[in-house]
């Protein structure tokens, strides 16, 4: 085999998939005759960036109103970003749309442009401009803003939130508002020296250094942040030639995307929450000490070109602005399903249904991943780099007899416990051996202090608990049984087949863990139990008496074929009902 010669240090294969020329070039007589307008209530998002070309034949039909906030230029977009970052927003997989040539509008966009001619912003006036923008936008409606910016002069260096991190987490509590944004982006850095010959060769452990930290306003605690992976290796020229290699990528589907930065948040909180495919980088292979270089955009993700007249309908792109929108997508028809949702609700919901792909997880070897998480307060680096994972949309809107999702808003004041008992089903409890999942979030915003190590005003966390009655569960709250009844705590028997723990889930404001079991017993009930606490001596002037939540909980029998789960927990939830009427 070629890899046992002496002289071979490496083996690599060819690049595997990509977006070609013909894709890109698509003819605009072959888009649809009407691309229809969304319904008159379908979901309003805002996208906040370079202004947007409202014209473009796949775009102006969801455009509702353009508004510039940048001094002496207009609301279009002369950088190209924005209407790349708002075809994604409003379509989603441009690729799959574009293959099946399946163009259906499902929410309206709102052009804000705060990014000048250059794709820049006024360090200085930014935050202004971000809170005249979302007073403006919110009044016509917008409840989900896509925000693909940062500030790389501005990492995050593990002590205070400030600047437009902190301005979007207050914004984000005072109007109900989803706010969806970048990790940013890295490109290299002088000092110390990345990469210093070759990204694909030093791909992935640079991702993980303290140049590489997420920048404002990515560390926020009540948006969702979105980080990216790759999707495709091969660049346009590679897909023309495909025995003349000029260029190899340096991730592979599905890993962290090269540019892709890390997290976490204050006092260790996830971030980034998410992770969409956001492109690749690829390095020449023709000529020695070149391969630093990376090429632009390709190969990156479909979205459109903001100057197509005379030239391509679509463009390729690749960087964290573009994973963004693709949550910014979900969020927003997840909107159009639960109208009433609140924004806690939106990001519990984003959460529960996401995974780590493995591609992430077996990027680092074992021994790496133990020193980092033993040097890190126990966060693997996957948890840093794509924090709760790729968004799975299977189950994300309705549920089926083998997946149920389970839906609570609510409030709760300090120190105090509310108590979920979830409406399992005997057949979901048997002991018979197959694989059941519990899948549990919790999403609140907190009044924040920018001056406060502390910095949420109160916190919101979950456990999951089993015990043989409520009475005995709540016992175990109880702080003057809590010793005796210590047995009880977050689900003691299965933490081995649990994802996140609970001490690292509880640092933020959206928190989800996944258990996994093989046995059951119908002889236990399971609990979901939610606690409050502020901040001693400052939480309780900032918080509210009774501050707002939202729980989703999915419940999941995937390996049994004769599930009548979604059945099953409807009856119960029924009974339950009239038994609280009849009270």
């Amino acid at each position: 085999a070629i890899h046992n010669h002496s002289d071979v240090r490496l083996v690599d294969l060819p690049p595997q998939t990509g977006i070609n020329y013909q894709t890109i070039n698509k003819d605009i007589n072959q888009l649809p005759d009407e691309i229809p307008s969304p319904s008159a209530n379908a979901p309003k998002v805002c996208i906040l960036d370079s202004g947007i070309n409202t014209n473009h034949p796949l775009l102006k039909s969801a455009i509702a109103e353009s508004a510039s906030f940048v001094d002496g230029e207009d609301e279009f977009d002369a950088a190209g970003h924005g209407t790349q970052v708002a075809g994604i927003a409003l379509y989603g997989n441009i690729e799959e749309c574009n293959a099946s040539n399946y163009w259906v509008p499902q929410s309206w966009i709102f052009n804000g442009k705060i990014l000048n001619r250059d794709c820049e912003f006024d360090i200085n006036t930014i935050e202004s401009t971000i809170i005249s923008a979302v007073e403006h936008f919110t009044e016509l409606g917008c409840r989900i803003f896509n925000l693909s910016i940062g500030n790389e002069n501005s990492p995050y260096d593990g002590k205070h939130i400030r600047g437009l991190a902190y301005t979007l987490d207050t914004l984000s509590r005072k109007y109900d508002i989803l706010f969806i944004v970048s990790v940013g982006n890295f490109r290299g850095s002088e000092e110390p020296l990345i990469p210093k010959d070759s990204w694909r060769e030093e791909y992935p452990e640079y991702l993980l250094g303290e140049h590489n930290r997420i920048i404002d306003p990515a560390p926020a605690l009540n948006v969702l942040t979105v980080g990216s992976l790759a999707l495709h290796d091969a660049t346009k020229g590679d897909l023309q030639r495909p025995d003349d290699i000029e260029h190899l990528s340096a991730a592979r589907a599905n890993q962290p995307s090269p540019f892709t930065r890390h997290g976490p948040s204050i006092k260790g909180a996830i971030k980034p929450e998410l992770v969409a495919h956001g492109g690749n980088f690829a390095s020449p292979m023709r000529f020695e000490g070149k391969q630093w270089q990376f090429k632009n955009d390709d190969p990156g993700i479909l979205s459109l070109n903001a100057n197509f007249f005379g030239n391509t309908l679509f463009s390729v792109c690749h960087g964290t602005s573009f994973s963004t929108p693709y949550i910014t997508h979900l969020a927003s028809r997840l909107l159009s399903f639960y109208p009433t949702a609140s924004a806690n609700m939106l990001r519990a919901m984003l959460v529960n249904h996401a995974a780590v792909p493995e591609e992430c997880k077996t990027i680092f070897s074992d021994i790496h991943s133990k020193e980092y998480a033993k040097a890190n307060g126990r966060r693997e680096p996957h948890i840093d780099l794509a924090g709760y994972g790729l968004v799975n949309e299977e189950n994300l809107y309705r549920s089926d007899e083998n997946t149920v999702l389970l839906m609570s808003e609510d409030s709760i004041a300090n120190d105090n416990y509310q108590f979920y008992e979830l409406p399992l089903p005997e057949e979901f409890l048997r002991r018979k051996k197959s694989t059941r999942e519990l899948r549990v979030s919790l999403s609140y915003s907190p009044a924040v202090r920018t001056t406060r190590l502390d910095y949420r005003a109160t916190k919101i966390l979950f456990n999951l608990v089993k015990g043989r009655s409520l009475d005995e569960v709540q016992k175990h709250f109880h702080k003057k049984h809590q010793k005796e009844n210590d047995k009880l705590s977050d689900t003691i028997s299965s933490k081995s087949n649990r994802t996140i723990s609970s001490s690292l889930r509880s640092k933020g404001t959206v928190q989800c863990s996944t258990w996994n079991f093989k046995k059951l017993s119908p002889d236990f009930k399971w609990f979901v139990v939610v606690t409050r606490q502020d901040a001693t001596n400052w939480g309780d002037a900032l918080s509210s008496e009774l501050e707002r939540y939202a729980l989703v909980v999915t419940v999941a029998d995937r390996e049994n074929e004769e599930a009548q789960l979604y059945t099953q927990i409807s009856q119960r939830i029924d009974l339950r009902s009239k038994a609280r009427a009849k009270v």
